[in-house]
């Protein structure tokens, strides 16, 4: 019996029977699994801490013949203080999205294991304000998947110069010369792509020294979810919802 001792973070979980649930789980070594959690919703049971939504814990599993099977959790972070903010639960509900969506069954991601569970922390802690959070998880986890937008040349031409919009289909920045290969393309100022630039290079733990002036700060939010959707193939759920919440505020 293979046994795999991890790190994990819960992404989502479907009941089943009378108190067992299959979780679907971001793992330190092995990425995405998924695993039974079996009579985990009975009161007493210890493995309920490790099988709640966002649950980041110690594992002890062993592999069946379809799923894992959580024999041990010692949960290490509940991320509690989330679910007291309709808001920053709405967010971690789409960070956790994204996640999934972009990460197969049994293929190790340390990156975006490190750079959720940083999210959710921060998240839950208040000290980076909830866009520039979003907007700097969104564009790292673009990244590890293999879509880093191109901010500092021309996506279509390569010049340095002259940057003055941001094609979403082509993934970049364009020129003034080049505006005819994307006439949808968004105009974006010079300081929006620096400020692309500086969410891709700055930890999670940092992103609360990053001050964005508000009218860039609309530009880049606008371009990161249409950026997100267009290379994800993917409308989410979860991203309508908080725009539904932020629409009443």
């Amino acid at each position: 019996m293979a046994i795999l001792k991890t790190q994990g973070l819960v992404l989502k979980y479907t009941d089943i029977n009378e108190a067992d649930r299959i979780l679907t789980i971001l793992t330190r070594d092995k990425g995405k699994i998924k695993a039974v959690s079996k009579g985990c919703r009975r009161p007493k049971s210890s493995l309920l801490p490790s099988s709640e939504l966002f649950a980041f814990s110690d594992l002890i599993l062993y592999k069946g013949s379809n799923f894992y099977h959580i024999s041990s959790g010692e949960l290490r972070e509940s991320f509690y203080d989330i679910r007291k903010d309709l808001l920053k639960l709405s967010y971690a509900v789409y960070f956790a999205e994204l996640a999934d969506s972009v990460t197969d069954e049994d293929i190790p991601s340390e990156r975006l294991f490190i750079v959720l569970s940083k999210t959710l922390y921060y998240l839950s802690r208040n000290e980076i304000p909830v866009g520039i959070l979003s907007c700097g998880y969104q564009i790292k986890l673009m990244d590890i998947s293999g879509f880093r937008p191109l901010i500092t040349k021309c996506v279509n031409c390569g010049r340095e110069e002259n940057l003055s919009r941001f094609s979403v289909d082509l993934g970049g920045a364009l020129c003034s010369l080049c505006l005819e290969h994307d006439k949808a393309a968004i105009k974006v100022s010079k300081g929006t792509l620096e400020t692309i630039g500086c969410l891709l290079s700055t930890p999670i733990s940092r992103l609360n020294t990053i001050k964005i002036d508000n009218n860039i700060f609309i530009e880049i939010d606008k371009i990161i979810i249409a950026f997100v959707e267009k290379h994800l193939d993917k409308k989410f759920k979860s991203m309508d919802f908080i725009n539904s919440i932020k629409s009443f505020e």
